[in-house]
């Protein structure tokens, strides 16, 4: 039988207060407990994090911690059931956090301090303060270090500053003293990903871009146009990933469409099986570590080609393995990315200052060049100050002069006013998207040959020609 969340918070709730007894003394269940996680955590680490969203997932995990605290326990008499409840509640429950994870209109959990937290929705942030945040620095911490556990990590004096998860669906970044003053307790970032697939209709509707912006940047993808993605945290840059993968895989009639993906962290959500064509989804997941061996994106990138995808999707890059995907789109393959930068302009700067971590030794002038022939397109997305998501830019690069970038804007968000409450915080942001230039008859031909339709060019773009053939 099946339970609603509501319940299921219920329960968590009452057991965080009906404290268990156990027969057995501090010494000893330290000693279980730590056995007991251990095990889960290097086993079973999706059962453990499953249980925070599916009351079906509670009864599992305490199945598993059972088994291990029989194995541990062999020959001892005790109070099992009692035992059990009390590992479990320290395994996974999770306090004050625990509503605010199962609450699927949550997008991200920032902790500033034990008494500073914050809860971010698409629609604002609240704050949660003093009272109604942690109850010391010590509660705060010992909740952050499950949570990290979690993911099979530790967080503690040897490794302060740490990135874990919990199940496939949530990442958190935490650090604790002495990088954080012991007053604070603990400084965390925790983010949830988007199990809702993201839809044509949800970006138009919700003013991210315009129908002929998807279809513009679909089109460049599905036929060998590399596109990649700029902005700041919270831009929507994996929401506008997601929804263009999932076009691509259903779009390419040919089935000529191998994904190969790479992550830190699962974040992206894509179809496992194309509805629209009645068959699989040719997904290539790949995830990097950190230990029992370093796998890196740059790794990951470089032995990409070994797989023959048509595309290729280092999904957040922040160091030398945008030189390893650039390579692999001067060869033939599509690279949908993103990265942090300020504006589609300064992008190529920054792929550039990526590029050198791969210790490459080329120029600025050269590696600019070979960052425009991979990436012709650039979008740049950001969150305004009503907390909607824009595409504020798409951008054609068509060369470099002396260490610039020399190109023109297709679309852009044009703010036209803002609106704002008593206290002079900004509440709307008023304004639409407009095309602003034409594609270069580079482009144009670079997007026909592969396939593009003519009609669909027109469309986008009335008027837009080719390149003259000599």
């Amino acid at each position: 039988m099946s339970i609603t969340t509501y319940e299921f918070l219920s329960i968590l709730q009452a057991q965080n207060h009906e404290q268990p007894k156990v027969e057995t003394n501090s010494a000893d269940y330290l000693g279980v407990l730590e056995h007991v996680r251990s095990c889960i955590a290097l086993n079973h680490a999706t059962e453990l994090g499953a249980a925070l969203n599916d009351a079906a997932a509670v009864q599992t995990l305490k199945v598993l911690i059972l088994k291990y605290t029989t194995e541990y326990m062999a020959g001892i008499d005790y109070d099992r059931d009692g035992l059990v409840e009390r590992i479990y509640q320290d395994m996974a429950g999770l306090g004050i956090l625990t509503r605010y994870l199962q609450d699927p209109t949550i997008e991200e959990i920032n902790i500033n301090a034990y008494n500073q937290v914050e809860i971010v929705r698409p629609t604002g942030t609240d704050f949660l303060y003093d009272n109604d945040a942690f109850a010391s620095p010590e509660a705060a911490l010992d909740i952050v270090k499950r949570m990290i556990r979690m993911g099979g990590k530790l967080l503690d004096a040897q490794t302060p500053q740490v990135d874990s998860f919990i199940g496939s669906s949530t990442r958190i970044s935490a650090t604790i003293p002495p990088i954080v003053p012991a007053e604070l307790g603990v400084t965390a970032s925790i983010r949830k990903q988007n199990k809702t697939r993201i839809t044509r209709e949800m970006l138009i509707n919700a003013g991210t871009a315009t129908a002929d912006m998807l279809d513009f940047l679909t089109l460049c993808l599905c036929n060998k146009t590399s596109v990649g993605i700029a902005g700041g945290t919270g831009s929507g840059k994996s929401s506008l990933q997601s929804y263009l993968i999932n076009e691509y895989i259903t779009q390419n009639e040919d089935y000529n469409n191998r994904v190969y993906l790479i992550e830190d962290t699962q974040e992206l959500n894509l179809i496992k099986f194309d509805v629209e064509n009645n068959r699989p989804a040719r997904v290539i997941p790949n995830l990097t570590q950190e230990a029992p061996v370093k796998v890196t994106m740059f790794d990951l990138t470089k032995g990409a080609l070994r797989y023959h995808p048509a595309l290729i999707v280092p999904a957040e890059v922040r160091d030398g393995a945008v030189y390893q995907a650039m390579s692999a789109g001067q060869t033939g393959h599509t690279i949908l990315t993103s990265f942090h930068a300020d504006s589609a302009r300064d992008s190529y700067r920054r792929l550039v200052s990526l590029c050198h971590m791969a210790d490459v030794n080329q120029s600025d002038e050269i590696l600019m060049t070979d960052c425009v022939d991979a990436w012709p397109i650039i979008v740049f997305a950001k969150q305004l100050k009503d907390n909607t998501r824009k595409i504020m830019e798409i951008f054609e690069a068509t060369g470099q002069k002396d260490g610039k970038v020399v190109g023109h804007t297709l679309y852009k968000f044009n703010v036209e006013d803002t609106v704002r409450d008593g206290r002079g915080h900004i509440t709307k942001v008023i304004g639409r998207h407009c095309r602003m230039g034409m594609i270069s008859p580079r482009l144009y031909s670079r997007l026909r040959d592969n396939g593009a339709p003519e009609q669909l060019l027109q469309r986008l773009f009335p008027g837009a020609v080719g390149e003259e053939v000599a």
